[in-house]
């Protein structure tokens, strides 16, 4: 299965998130899916999220600040 936006192969747990109003399959990479994840709720889960998944939904681009 394939990103429907940059055509990324999708790793389980992108593969399996739905969208929690029609149920169907979204078929974004986490990549993508950040960037409309406000306007677009889903079902996701989290028994298929990598440890490295869980350190970048933990990561908020606020407080990531340039030192210069």
């Amino acid at each position: 299965m394939r990103c429907i936006a940059c055509n990324k192969n999708l790793n389980d747990f992108e593969s399996t998130r739905k969208s929690a109003v029609t149920g169907e399959y979204l078929d974004l990479c986490n990549t993508c899916y950040h960037a409309v994840e406000d306007d677009l709720p889903a079902k996701e889960r989290d028994d298929l999220r990598s440890e490295e998944e869980v350190f970048e939904d933990d990561t908020d681009v606020t407080e990531i600040v340039d030192p210069l």
